[in-house]
């Protein structure tokens, strides 16, 4: 294909949706620092529930990105500037991890640790309150090493989104189509398989580590496959924003919405497998150390929440998503997306919240300002980021499947 020059794309709704993120971070952050003024603890624990929410879409961008350079097709070269966008603000969310490493550490002097294994007194023998249990598991969960382990996750992560875009560009200003995407081909191979290690280890880190009793091995994968839907509903909804520029238009067919609606509904389904299979599995062993963790979750109005899931991140969405005509319209794919968004706050708001909240009712109003505190900050860089260069990389070789597969 012929080269191209890589102009920075200038999109007024981009630049709109930058200001938005800018404006519910900045509003979030006070929030925040209001909140640790009146309440350290409520602070740190609201502040993890939104970090955690908010890694999914950095971390959903970087495994699509991935997986798209290794099977090709219509659906990843549409996408794939928007994925490696919202991967290249990996960097930054290391730095908004920081809060969640010092809550580690109880560097805010709480009256008792967050992180229950970083508590001395119940890891050390003879205390009054060691934990046998939890203090098998030092080796692994102690501040120092929970540290390390966030730094190799983001160092990976940052260095896998960098080669990924910057090979992408060079390829973009004509050096080896295919030979730059053979090289993408070969780094998403082996950083998909590290990818799924590490952020497997993520999620045990920062989320399943809340109860240090409590393990499934299945959370990890239920983490990625959650990060995944989130970031597929959220590709269409920036799609309805950029649909009518010019190189929007004029380069991509219905097809490759069809794709991602295909996706979306695939992911709907692989999502409530997962959610019912580690349910089914853990409550049938009946076993006094697993079950708990599902008792928490059906008392105080959370079983509520679980109904509500139920129904409309499952059912839903997969009725709504059945039929071929539907996925082939980006207007009714946004308002199945809308759903899908929201019901992914809810279902990691269900996973994480009861950790601190024996109710519903005892949600504070900081468990709604971290999430939108760090989600706004990821999605300013996002809009940033993807204004940094066209919107499609038109010297991919995809680009000519993308091409001959019928316009809207």
């Amino acid at each position: 294909m012929a080269t191209t020059s890589i102009a920075p794309t200038r999109v007024p709704q981009l630049s709109r949706l930058q200001m938005i993120g800018i404006g519910a971070g900045a509003v979030g952050i006070v929030l925040l620092a209001i909140g640790f003024f009146i309440d350290p603890t409520q602070f740190a624990e609201s502040y993890i529930f939104g970090f955690y929410f908010s890694m999914a879409f950095p971390i959903g961008c970087l495994g699509f990105l991935m997986l798209q350079h290794l099977t090709g097709g219509a659906w990843g070269v549409t996408a794939r500037r928007m994925l490696e966008a919202g991967a290249l603000a990996m960097p930054v969310m290391f730095l908004l991890s920081l809060p969640v490493i010092a809550t580690a550490f109880n560097a805010w002097g709480l009256d008792h640790y967050i992180y229950h294994w970083a508590d001395p007194a119940v890891v050390t023998p003879g205390g009054a309150e060691f934990d046998p249990i939890i203090a098998h598991k030092v080796p692994w969960l102690s501040p120092l090493w929970f540290t390390g382990r966030l730094l190799i996750y983001f160092a990976l992560w940052s260095v896998l989104a960098y080669l990924l875009r910057s090979w992408s560009l060079a390829q973009d200003r004509g050096a080896g189509s295919e030979a730059m995407s053979s090289r993408m081909r070969m780094l998403s191979g082996i950083g998909v398989a590290l990818f799924v290690i590490s952020v497997t280890f993520f999620s045990f880190d920062v989320a399943m580590s809340l109860d240090a009793h409590w393990f499934s091995t299945i959370y990890g994968a239920h983490y990625m496959v959650n990060s995944g839907l989130t970031v597929l509903a959220f590709l269409l909804l920036v799609m309805t924003q950029i649909r009518n520029t010019s190189v929007f238009h004029d380069n991509v067919p219905i097809k490759p919405i069809h794709d991602i609606g295909k996706l979306m509904l695939a992911f709907t389904i692989l999502w409530t497998y997962m959610s019912f299979g580690q349910y089914v599995i853990i409550w049938s062993g009946d076993v006094a150390e697993f079950t708990p963790w599902y008792v928490h979750r059906t008392e105080g109005g959370w079983l509520t929440v679980a109904m509500l899931l139920m129904a409309f991140a499952f059912f839903g969405p997969f009725f709504a998503l059945l039929g071929r005509k539907p996925k082939r319209n980006l207007n009714y794919l946004a308002i199945v997306a809308v759903v899908i968004l929201i019901m992914r706050v809810i279902d990691m708001a269900w996973i994480i919240l009861p950790e601190f909240h024996e109710t519903v009712l005892g949600i504070h109003w900081l468990d709604f300002a971290a999430p939108i505190g760090v989600f706004g900050i990821w999605l300013a860089l996002f809009a940033f980021n993807l204004q940094r260069a066209q919107l499609l990389p038109f010297n991919a070789p995809q680009m000519e499947t993308l091409q001959s597969g019928g316009h809207h």
